[in-house]
């Protein structure tokens, strides 16, 4: 943690920033990290365990797929609005406090989702879940911001995706092994059994990372001014969109993939999981070249590079989606190229984005969230549009990955001297 600068006054553009406030040992460093990876998990466990069971919840309760990918619009609203609310609680309570309220609201929610049988009920229930995974999601990037700042951030989300990566990958395998003994709602189940394990890890080793000397105000006005000054924040806010843009990629990806690779190719139900966990691994393992990468170029130039990646991917894949018979190979590879330019983005949009603000990394982790999940929430009715061919999925990541090359061309590259940190 050598990532020491000086605190911004309130409303006052990013740059120089505080120190990170917590100075734990380098093992208990390590340990808060590992845990806060494990709490990161919960959101992609909770989006894609059940992508398997997709098809065979529209034929089970008769639905379109675009009104069972409602349920995927559901969750990400929630996780969009809750953060809104966690963030600022987060910057007043700390951060310990609302991680368990969230992780018990998962666990109710969890069994709400359960006991779902009709796709608008079940779009409710997965909204309540979302909200409930909100805080989880804002605490889990605050509390890395409050241990490290600049690339470091980068780094350490780069080296917490060891963890964080292995989520999605092993989410739909698991869905996918639970359908082969059980119908669709014990994956969600599962999934409540899953909030119990991490709720107890959380309230035995998740240590409180902001002191009170450190907090806001509890009150509307103080909550109000900091998002007034976020929004304010030109830079910040091109940031957090093109952090936005690229995960709509990532989530086109998550939202169509069942569909395409299921329903246009015929893979199974556990060989979809196994592809789609293969997938994931490759993200995993691209995201631990990101340290090597920023240390010799930067954040902001390999954020650059990252979306013009996931441009060309995206400019591949439709083509060979809307003509032809593509072999499933090529399409595979493509897809791994698509979805790579987000494993790239994500730790440098975020460093990028909170350096300055770590004052209130709670509300800057928070908006951030509600524009990644609201953009992501806007794609899956979309991907569901037409035949389920992936051509409407196709689209939409090559509209998201050329948007997030154009704000990063003619915004953020504008403001080199800004986001030039090491």
């Amino acid at each position: 943690m050598t990532d020491h600068d000086t605190a911004p006054s309130a409303g006052a553009p990013p740059g120089p920033d505080p120190a990170p406030v917590a100075a734990p040992s380098a093992a208990g460093t390590t340990r808060v990290v590992a845990v806060v990876a494990l709490l990161m998990s919960v959101s992609p466990f909770t989006m894609d365990m059940y992508l398997p069971a997709l098809p065979e919840m529209a034929r089970d309760l008769d639905a379109a797929p675009s009104q069972i990918q409602l349920s995927l619009t559901g969750v990400l609203v929630g996780l969009a609005l809750g953060q809104l609310i966690a963030g600022p609680l987060a910057d007043v309570f700390g951060r310990r406090r609302p991680v368990l309220v969230g992780l018990t609201g998962h666990i109710v929610t969890s069994l709400l989702c359960f006991a779902a049988h009709d796709p608008y009920l079940l779009a409710g229930t997965r909204l309540l879940q979302g909200l409930s995974c909100a805080a989880v999601a804002v605490v889990s990037m605050a509390t890395v911001r409050d241990l490290f700042a600049g690339s470091g951030y980068a780094r350490v989300m780069s080296r917490m995706f060891l963890v964080i990566g292995v989520a999605p990958a092993l989410a739909p395998t698991i869905g996918g092994g639970v359908l082969t003994v059980a119908e669709w709602p014990f994956i969600f189940l599962a999934l409540a059994g899953l909030g119990a394990v991490l709720l107890v890890v959380a309230a035995t080793s998740l240590p409180e990372t902001l002191p009170p000397e450190r907090r806001g105000r509890p009150t509307f006005t103080a909550a109000r001014a900091s998002y007034r000054a976020l929004l304010g924040d030109r830079t910040y806010l091109a940031l957090i969109l093109v952090g936005g843009l690229m995960f709509s990629t990532l989530f086109s990806y998550v939202s169509g993939a069942s569909f395409v690779l299921q329903g246009r190719f015929g893979l199974s139900e556990q060989r979809f999981a196994l592809l789609f966990a293969a997938n994931a691994l490759g993200l995993t393992v691209l995201a631990q070249v990101n340290p090597l990468l920023i240390r010799r170029y930067g954040p902001a130039n390999v954020l650059t590079f990252a979306t013009v990646l996931g441009l060309l991917g995206s400019a591949l894949l439709l083509p060979l989606l809307a003509f032809g018979d593509a072999p499933l190979g090529v399409v595979v590879a493509v897809l791994a190229l698509s979805v790579a330019g987000y494993g790239l983005s994500m730790p440098n949009s975020q460093a990028l984005a909170l350096n300055g603000q770590g004052h209130r990394a709670g509300t800057a982790a928070a908006l951030m969230g509600f524009v990644q999940f609201s953009v992501g929430s806007l794609v899956a009715p979309l991907v569901g549009l037409g035949e389920a061919d992936g051509v409407a999925m196709a689209g939409a990541m090559l509209a998201a990955t050329a948007c997030a090359s154009g704000v990063m061309w003619c915004v953020v590259r504008r403001n080199a001297e800004t986001m030039a940190i090491r």
